[in-house]
């Protein structure tokens, strides 16, 4: 039994390690003309949940069970974001309501809804297959570009024809422009920080990109920790760096002050909290889930111990189903004397 224990032990350990690992966290985050905050976040609620943090400070859950990597607004102003698990539905809400399905489909090749944004002109553009495509308001599929990605993870659209797309498996970390006619150029390169440590092909990464009024670029990159400032020209800089174990994974813009997406992964998970830069330089941090105090007006969110009891109920539950199955085995595993013949 002392065996079947470590072998159990091993097997949580792994399987809760590898899923802690291996989640990227989202970067979609917007603002209206309200200056009211719409974020996405896939580690609560089941799968994930879209979170709008009103101007007055309470939070409210728009999905809930919703993997949502990004979140857009459409020419009105209204929310769209897009499920990116089993399938693929984009989705556009008015108010906290959803008011139709924009897109759906099960086969990921059609339609990535966990690498994807859509466009105040009514276009849907996606990551697959090494390429960005683009589904039109009438459905219609097209290659968005001739370029070919190394690795994508994430599509900026600056509401004037223009995308913006990292490229992680390129010239250790690159951005790519392509125009409204499908041109193509590498606007940035070598954007991940080389760390003394093994370079972790998963997890340093560029994800949500922004750019502010006067048109320059903005990446997260989480090797460094930090959101790299550039332009269409090639010069770069650090614009921000998170603090302790927090990373940035996404940036907006609002009356020329910064929103910063971060969550704290290394010694324990934390978060989402968005960090506000201000004019003047200087940095607060307005929103953190986990010390937020106004309640969620939606109702239907798990607050922080209900979704613990719930992840320990889930283990217990993984635990005996596997102490049952090594029980079985061991009882069903006949000695191969006996198939023999022998004594």
């Amino acid at each position: 039994m002392k065996i079947l224990l470590r072998i159990l032990f091993l097997i949580i350990f792994f399987i809760t390690g590898s899923m802690t690992l291996n989640a990227h966290p989202a970067w979609g985050i917007v603002i209206d003309a309200e200056a009211n905050i719409y974020f996405a976040d896939i580690f609560h609620n089941g799968r994930g949940s879209v979170w709008k943090l009103h101007k007055n400070g309470t939070l409210e859950l728009l999905l809930k069970d919703f993997h949502s990597h990004n979140v857009s607004l459409d020419h009105d102003g209204n929310l769209v974001t897009a499920h990116g698990e089993q399938h693929h539905t984009m989705v556009r809400l008015l108010g906290n309501k959803v008011s139709d399905t924009i897109y759906t489909s099960e086969n990921f090749e059609e339609f990535n809804g966990g690498n994807c944004t859509y466009t105040i002109d009514g276009d849907i553009i996606f990551g697959i297959s090494n390429y960005l495509w683009r589904i039109d308001k009438d459905g219609t599929k097209s290659k968005l570009s001739d370029f070919r990605f190394e690795w994508n993870q994430t599509i900026f659209s600056d509401g004037e024809g223009n995308y913006y797309a990292p490229d992680i498996g390129r010239d250790n970390g690159a951005v790519i422009k392509i125009d409204k006619l499908g041109n193509s150029m590498v606007v940035a390169t070598n954007l991940i920080s080389r760390l003394d440590r093994e370079y972790d092909r998963h997890n340093d990464v560029l994800l949500g990109i922004g750019k502010d009024d006067q048109g320059s670029l903005y990446i997260a990159e989480t090797a460094g920790k930090r959101i790299i400032k550039f332009s269409e020209t090639g010069e770069k800089e650090t614009f921000y760096t998170s603090g302790g174990d927090w990373f940035p994974n996404g940036i907006t813009f609002y009356s020329g002050e910064a929103y910063i997406l971060e969550v704290k992964m290394d010694n324990g998970y934390e978060g989402p909290r968005i960090t506000k830069l201000l004019k003047d330089g200087t940095s607060e941090v307005i929103f953190n889930y986990d010390t937020h105090k106004n309640p969620v007006t939606s109702g239907s969110s798990k607050n922080r111990d209900e979704e613990e009891l719930n992840l320990i109920w889930f283990y217990l539950g993984l635990a005996l189903i596997i102490i049952v199955v090594l029980l079985l085995y061991r009882r069903l595993n006949i000695p191969a004397s006996h198939l023999r013949g022998g004594n």
